[in-house]
């Protein structure tokens, strides 16, 4: 499994030794979880390897009563992700960890992986996913991250790359998932594969 090497001067940083390159990472004390890490950016790079450019979309999601499986949430996103297909024509990534820290109940963060050529604002999916969602239970909602929307480009200086890989390592971060009983998965994404050049 890849490496990683705390930074040398600030706390809450760190490097995650991805793809032959020094990924600037959160990190925290507890830890982080590298195969969120390494399965989250693995989605991006596939969907990366059909589209030129990706748009990412972050969104989190607060669940109103406690539930031992993430059966609402998986249930939601097969949901926008038939929806999201249907209106842009194009595939649809994902990514999403389930957290709970002093609630009640739980929450998720969600990335949304789309074609950047088809989508650049995160509008239809906000929409979608607040009425998927709040239908489940009324008292369901999600909230709006600030700066929620990243547009990845394979022909940019690779900014944009690092920046949404960081944010995604947030998701990774070991605090806030050891509530959970040992059969509760801590994270899912869509089984998309790399397309292969000819």
């Amino acid at each position: 499994m890849c490496q990683i090497i705390l930074h040398p001067s600030k706390k809450y940083l760190a490097y995650f030794q991805y793809d032959s390159s020094h990924q600037l990472i959160f990190y925290r004390s507890s830890g982080v979880i590298k195969e969120i890490l390494a399965r989250s950016y693995e989605q991006l790079d596939i969907m990366r390897s059909y589209y030129s450019k990706v748009t990412v979309i972050l969104l989190q999601l607060h669940q109103a009563t406690y539930t031992p499986s993430s059966r609402q949430l998986t249930n939601m996103l097969s949901k926008l992700k038939a929806k999201l297909q249907s209106h842009y024509g194009t595939k649809v990534g994902y990514f999403w960890v389930r957290e709970q820290d002093k609630a009640d109940s739980q929450h998720y963060h969600v990335a949304i992986m789309l074609n950047g050529h088809k989508c650049q604002r995160s509008k239809l999916v906000d929409i979608i996913t607040q009425t998927y969602w709040e239908n489940l239970h009324p008292d369901n909602f999600s909230f709006r991250v600030r700066n929620r929307i990243y547009h990845v480009r394979n022909d940019d200086d690779g900014r944009e790359l690092r920046a949404i890989r960081m944010r995604l390592s947030y998701m990774a971060k070991r605090e806030g998932k050891e509530r959970f009983p040992s059969y509760t998965k801590a994270y899912g994404c869509s089984r998309l594969r790399a397309k292969h050049s000819h």
